[in-house]
Formats: C-alpha cells, sequence, structure tokens
C-alpha cells in the first residue's frame, strides 16, 4: 500500500509541477507571439511619409491667366489653372512659379495621353504636387532642407523640385510637414489641338 501512496504522491506533484510549467510558459508564448505581430506580422508604412498635415483652412481661389503649351506632334493646349492658398496666407501668392510647373508638367505631353481621363488625372495630380513644393514658406523651411527632403525620395539625385520624377514629386508632397502656401490646384480652361 504505501508504493501505492507513492504513485499517488509523485501523479500530483507532477501534476503541480505540469501547472507552473503552464503558468510560466504562457506569458513568455504571448510576449513572443506579440513581438512577432509588431515586427514581422504588422503592417508597416511603406512610403516612410510623415504623419499627413491637419487640413488648412481655405483661402480665397486666385484664377491666373491662361497659357498656351505646346504638346508632342505639333498639337497645343491652353490651359487655365486657378490657386487655392491656404488662409493663412497673407497676400495671394505670385502665380509665376505655378506657370512654370504648368510648363514642366505638360509640355511635349501627347494629345491621346491627355484625352483619357487617366492620363488628365494623373498630370493633375503630378501638377498639385510640384505646386505644393514650389509654394514652400521659406521661412518655415530652409533652401538645405528642401533639398535633403528631395535627395531621400530621389536616391540622391535631385537637387531642385523640378529634377524630381512626377512619383518622386508627389511622394515628396505627401511627406511634407510644412504647409505649402497653396494646397490646392483647379483647371479653370483646358483646350487641346
Amino acid at each position: 500500500m504505501a508504493k501505492g501512496e507513492d504513485n499517488e504522491g509523485d501523479e500530483e506533484a507532477t501534476g503541480g509541477g505540469r501547472k507552473k510549467l503552464i503558468i510560466i510558459a504562457l506569458p513568455v508564448v504571448v510576449l513572443v507571439l506579440a513581438a512577432a505581430y509588431f515586427f514581422i506580422l504588422k503592417p508597416k508604412d511603406e512610403s516612410g511619409a510623415a504623419k499627413a498635415l491637419p487640413a488648412p483652412t481655405p483661402g480665397t481661389i486666385a484664377p491666373l491667366e491662361s497659357i498656351t503649351v505646346n504638346l508632342a506632334g505639333a498639337h497645343f493646349l491652353k490651359i487655365g489653372i486657378a490657386l487655392q492658398p491656404t488662409a493663412d496666407v497673407a497676400e495671394t501668392p505670385d502665380g509665376s512659379m505655378a506657370l512654370d510647373q504648368v510648363i514642366n508638367v505638360f509640355s511635349n505631353r501627347t494629345v491621346k495621353e491627355l484625352t483619357s481621363a487617366e492620363g488628365k488625372d494623373a498630370a493633375k495630380k503630378e501638377l498639385v504636387a510640384r505646386i505644393k513644393l514650389a509654394y514652400l514658406p521659406h521661412d518655415k523651411i530652409t533652401h538645405e532642407e528642401i533639398k535633403k527632403a528631395n535627395e531621400k525620395f530621389s536616391g540622391g539625385k535631385a537637387h531642385e523640385n523640378d529634377e524630381l520624377t512626377a512619383e518622386q514629386a508627389e511622394k515628396r508632397a505627401a511627406a511634407l510637414t510644412v504647409q505649402p502656401e497653396v494646397y490646392d490646384v483647379y483647371f479653370t480652361e483646358f483646350v487641346m489641338q
């Protein structure tokens, strides 16, 4: 009988040891799973963009004079835009930088490219990004900061925003940490021939 009692005591000790092992191992397993989620499975921000700027208060829309841009194949585009600055801008921004960007974005594009809704939207998206980069407030960001940010998005090759590709300019504009003076652009005229 003593032998049977010893077996029962061993079984209780073994069962108690299993309970202790479970109590110790369970938090460790939870920590390992949490770490795996955080480092491996958690969705990552692939753009590396900073947090989005809060939406500014819109200012008064300022239409600019229409200009004519040469397209590929001896065609041309008469385009008019209007800039919408933020309400905290003291005076309406000079439109010359925006018109320069219009020329850069639309020159030598094809009529076929700009007649499709996708092509026109892509060109406008690029234009808005480049205008945002052109109208960064100079009192809040230095030329050196602009240069470093552009180099980050162009693999170290660009020194000014007009050297960025369309995709790089859009990523750069999306990653702005300073509100540009102009934050939206509207087409007032868009006629191709």
